[in-house]
C-alpha cells in the first residue's frame, strides 16, 4: 500500500511536533539568583530591605521583565508578602542587577517576633519569583530561595539621638 500525500504529511506534522517539543523542553531557559539580603534607609520607626536579584539571559533578544513576588517567613512565622511590577529588560546575552525594596516596621518585626531583642540575629526563609517573557515560551515564574540572618539593629542611644539632631541644626 503506498502512502498518500495527507499521510505523509500528516506523520512529517507529528514528527516536528515531537522535534519541536523536544526542542522547547532542551532550549535554556532565563536563571535568576537571590544574590544577598541587606538593610538600607534604617530610620527609628523602620527600614526597607532590600533583595539583591540578578538575571541572567540566555537569548539574543532582551528579556522584558513581568512582575515579582515575595515572601519572608521565619521560624514558621510570615513576616511579609507581596509582589510588584517590574518595568525594564535585561540584555541579550547578558545579565541585570536587580534591587526590590521592601519596607519593614519595626514593630511588624516586634509583634512576629515577640521576645527578639534589638541588636538579635532573626534566621529568614525569603522565596521570590521572578516572571519574565520569554520569546516563544512566554511567561515564565523563575523561583529563587535564599536562606540567612537578618541583624535586627539596636536602638540608638539618647546621645547618639541628640548628637544626630545637632548635626543636622548645623548644616
Amino acid at each position: 500500500m503506498k502512502p498518500t500525500r495527507g499521510t505523509i504529511w500528516a506523520a512529517v506534522s507529528l514528527m516536528v511536533l515531537f522535534v519541536g517539543c523536544d526542542a522547547l523542553q532542551n532550549m535554556q531557559k532565563p536563571k535568576a539568583s537571590l544574590k544577598g539580603m541587606k538593610l538600607d534607609n534604617i530610620s527609628l520607626e523602620s527600614a526597607n530591605l532590600l533583595f539583591d536579584v540578578e538575571i541572567e539571559n540566555p537569548y539574543a533578544v532582551a528579556l522584558p521583565m513581568v512582575n515579582i513576588d515575595y515572601g519572608i517567613t521565619s521560624n514558621a512565622n510570615k513576616l511579609f508578602a507581596g509582589k510588584a511590577d517590574i518595568a525594564g529588560t535585561v540584555p541579550a546575552n547578558g545579565t541585570k542587577m536587580l534591587s526590590l525594596p521592601v519596607k519593614v516596621t519595626y514593630m511588624d518585626l516586634i509583634s512576629a517576633f515577640k521576645g527578639v531583642r534589638p541588636g538579635s540575629k532573626i534566621p529568614y526563609q525569603a522565596d521570590v519569583g521572578l516572571s519574565v517573557n520569554a520569546p516563544v515560551l512566554g511567561v515564565l515564574r523563575l523561583p529563587l530561595n535564599k536562606t540567612g540572618e537578618l541583624d535586627v539593629p539596636a536602638v540608638p542611644k539618647v546621645n547618639d539621638i541628640e548628637q544626630m539632631l545637632l548635626d543636622k541644626i548645623k548644616k
